[in-house]
C-alpha cells in the first residue's frame, strides 16, 4: 500500500521552515497571496496532520510488517507499506 500525507514535524523550527518552503514554491507556480490563504482557511481545523512516526505505528498496528517512508517533499510525503512478506513486485 502507498499512503501519502501531509506531515506534521515535532521540531517547530523544522515544520516552520517546510511549511515556509511549501509557500514558496506555491507562489513560484503562480498562486495568488489570496488563493494560498483561501486554501489554509478552508483547510484549517480539517486536515489534522501527524508525524510520520505515528502513520507507520498505524500501519503496524493493522497489520503491515514492512512500513517506511519512501518519498518526501517539503511536509508532504509517501509510506509504502507490505502486509505480506510473500508478496514480490
Amino acid at each position: 500500500m502507498i499512503l501519502s500525507e501531509k506531515f506534521r514535524f515535532d521540531d517547530a523550527d523544522v515544520s516552520d521552515l517546510l511549511v515556509e518552503l511549501h509557500l514558496d514554491f506555491k507562489r513560484a507556480n503562480g498562486y495568488s497571496e489570496l488563493e494560498i490563504s483561501q486554501k489554509r482557511t478552508m483547510l484549517e481545523n480539517v486536515l489534522r496532520a501527524d508525524s510520520v512516526e505515528i502513520h507507520k505505528q498505524r500501519l503496524q498496528q493493522v497489520g503491515f510488517e514492512h512500513v517506511d517512508l519512501w518519498f518526501q517533499c517539503f511536509n508532504f510525503g509517501s509510506i509504502v507499506a507490505i502486509k505480506d512478506k510473500g508478496v514480490s513486485a
